[in-house]
């Protein structure tokens, strides 16, 4: 049990995940952009071409993600996920070796499907067993490592490629991956509060002496319509929100602005963004997921209104601000609702399904 004075060890996970998004979303996926330019002009691939390994890297990923969920549970988290983070961090390396397209695409397939398992993933499952109180904040607290991660990473793996190569800012990142993440892996990670003698936060009823589990089976969740609503509606919503965000740049430029200033749109977003999974996360905690639901979709449509308007600077500060505080509900909403829906008797398995559609 936790000492008075002492910090509730939930909070340590919450750290710990905050590394794995960091390094698992801010690394893998946040940094593939920066590395374009130079193993285009270096290898001369087609932009289409090589764009395909990202591609392979998000089916991997979905491929991966309910099998992943249900070993998490199954087996030792710990083993699992330190697989998983062996295996992406030397794959990420690995794309230092590589020389011809199928050597990309290979290592892709590997690095998408073993990073699936070393973030949103067992990020979501630790914190929905760690917190019944708090849940949403603490999910808020760690989802921003994953915008964090790549505004670190992103120029320190431009400074590398400038002053040495982009083979050597692959095993920069890749090294980097696997400092901020094993050590917790190691010394940190308990799947249930249970293993540390101790109860979820705000959970008054769970003995300290094994967890206790409860709502449905991924079967019986597979089985229900609200599963599929849930489904359907964080597709859309992934859907909205990736095609407004990768087509900010170049709509910016179309409507009259300088290349310069849409970059520095890009990055007052992302920069919002961490607040944004902040305040998603604790209005959550307050008033529950109907009235986030209602937050985040009036958000986004100001945002969409906004958008249409970008030619003109009061729009685009709007635009921002909007989308910055609505886009969390790709990522905090679903890990929030899987295990307030569902429950956590089978939630990694549950919420690996999920992110078939969010991803």
């Amino acid at each position: 049990m936790k000492e008075k004075g002492q910090i509730y060890y939930g909070w340590w996970i919450v750290l710990a995940s905050f590394f794995l998004m960091f390094a698992g979303i801010g690394i893998l996926l946040n940094c593939v952009g920066v590395f374009y330019s130079a193993v285009l002009q270096d290898l001369e691939f087609s932009r289409g071409a090589f764009g395909f390994y990202v591609t392979l890297l998000a089916l991997s990923a979905m491929v991966a993600f309910p099998i992943l969920g249900k070993l998490m549970v199954k087996y030792n988290t710990q083993v699992v996920i330190g697989i998983c983070i062996l295996a992406a961090g030397i794959g990420f390396a690995a794309y230092s070796q590589c020389t011809q397209l199928w050597h990309f695409y290979l290592v892709s397939i590997i690095v998408g499907a073993f990073g699936a398992g070393t973030s949103i993933l067992p990020a979501s499952t630790l914190l929905t067993n760690w917190f019944v109180e708090k849940r949403g904040l603490a999910m808020g607290i760690a989802f921003t490592g994953s915008g964090i991660g790549g505004m670190i990473c992103n120029p320190l793996a431009q400074w590398i490629i400038d002053h040495y190569s982009w083979q050597m800012a692959y095993i920069a990142l890749g090294i980097v991956f696997l400092a901020v993440t094993l050590p917790f892996v190691i010394f940190t990670i308990k799947l249930h509060p249970a293993m540390k003698g101790m109860t979820a936060l705000g959970d008054k009823d769970s003995s300290t002496e094994a967890p206790v589990l409860i709502g449905l089976s991924v079967a019986e969740a597979l089985k229900s319509l609200p599963f599929w609503i849930l489904a359907i509606s964080f597709l859309l919503l992934e859907l909205i929100q990736l095609g407004v965000q990768n087509n900010v740049p170049i709509f910016l430029h179309d409507v009259g602005h300088l290349a310069t200033f849409a970059a520095s749109v890009m990055a007052a977003y992302m920069g919002l963004l961490v607040l944004g999974k902040l305040l998603l996360g604790s209005v959550l905690d307050k008033w529950g997921p109907k009235i986030g639901i209602f937050f985040g979709v009036t958000l986004l449509v100001i945002a969409l209104f906004a958008f249409m308007g970008a030619g003109a600077m009061p729009m685009v500060i709007l635009f921002v601000v909007a989308f910055a505080f609505a886009s969390p509900m790709t990522t905090v909403l679903p890990s929030y609702m899987v295990g307030d829906i569902f429950g956590n008797l089978d939630y990694g398995a549950i919420y690996g399904v999920i992110q078939i559609f969010a991803t």
